[in-house]
């Protein structure tokens, strides 16, 4: 009798557990939308609620020459833009896996990933890059000017939020172009309603240009998981304004 006793008590302690860890048998964490990939495989990465996931990396707050993210992983070939290789840190990858995988299974078959971590190295070669390319344009300027203009558009190396592997770009195979018209692509519409089911979110919105430090970018996606991307959804709020208010 007493140890039934103790197993009886022991399976209620259990329960009482498992009641309070809101884990019970069927019981999912993942937000009020109907996948239609399998999410299995890819629930760990979207739900990731770590401030790590919230590192800021602008103008104001550099991550230097020597940040590089930890476990950086390779994409699958068959989501980016010609098959090039991307990495980005192991969740943000499995993430966009399943935000790309859910586009294609809602149609949009012509979304693909066309940019992710950059190192401080090639973001240094980029900004400079960009920076003849503009004084090309307009020879009359100075340096300083180019730069200035550059820096609209462009982040100077260490402060670039690819830098932190959280990032991507999306664009369509069917305009290899990173524009403002990615904007009238019926997927956008898409990703502006669901992006944060799949942990995130439009880094550079419309008229946030004073806030987030550059013009509006509707092909740029920043991972932060779902709690934060569905806080940041529902509140209208960018990156730095939700940091300002947690």
């Amino acid at each position: 009798m007493l140890h039934r006793h103790i197993a009886l008590c022991l399976s209620l302690v259990c329960l009482a557990l498992t009641l309070l860890s809101g884990c019970g048998d069927g019981e999912s964490r993942l937000p009020d939308y109907d996948y239609r990939i399998d999410i299995e495989h890819f629930e760990d990465a979207i739900m990731q609620n770590s401030d790590k996931y919230l590192l800021l990396a602008n103008k104001q707050h550099p991550l230097g020459a020597t940040y590089v993210p930890e476990a950086l992983c390779t994409l699958d070939a068959s989501l980016t833009l010609y098959g090039k290789e991307i990495q980005l840190e192991e969740s943000a990858a499995l993430a966009v896996e399943a935000l790309v995988r859910e586009l294609w299974a809602c149609g949009y078959t012509d979304i693909v990933v066309t940019s992710g971590y950059r190192s401080y190295g090639y973001q240094q070669s980029l900004f400079y890059t960009y920076i003849e390319k503009e004084k090309s344009n307009y020879p009359d300027w100075s340096d300083a000017e180019a730069e200035a203009y550059v820096l609209t558009y462009s982040a100077r190396p260490g402060t670039s939020e690819h830098q932190t592997g959280l990032c991507v770009d999306l664009i369509s195979t069917n305009y290899v172009s990173l524009d403002e018209s990615f904007a009238q692509n019926p997927a956008y519409a898409w990703l502006c309603a669901n992006a944060h089911y799949f942990g995130f979110i439009l880094r550079y919105p419309q008229g946030k240009q004073a806030i987030v430090g550059y013009g509006y970018e509707p092909w740029h996606y920043r991972f932060v998981g779902v709690e934060a991307a569905t806080s940041m959804h529902e509140s209208g709020l960018t990156l730095e304004e939700y940091l300002d208010k947690i």
